[in-house]
């Protein structure tokens, strides 16, 4: 009867690692795919912009060195 329930919550503890594995998977590529909608909307609002990435990058930059001081 003990070994039973022992191989019982055995299985049961394979089946959740096995969910668990799968959840982490997916979450990954969830966040994977969040990554490159924001990696597109920043491309889509420098395009929109009108300025060059060079530009951007040296107004980021600028920033960057205003805030230090």
């Amino acid at each position: 009867m003990l070994d039973q329930k022992l191989a019982d919550v055995t299985k049961q503890i394979e089946k959740a690692e096995t969910t668990l594995k799968e959840l982490r998977r997916q979450k990954k590529e969830i966040e994977q795919q969040i990554e490159e909608r924001k990696k597109e909307q920043l491309y889509k609002a420098v395009i929109e912009s009108g300025k060059t990435i060079e530009e951007i990058l040296e107004v980021l930059g600028n920033m960057d060195s205003d805030t230090k001081e």
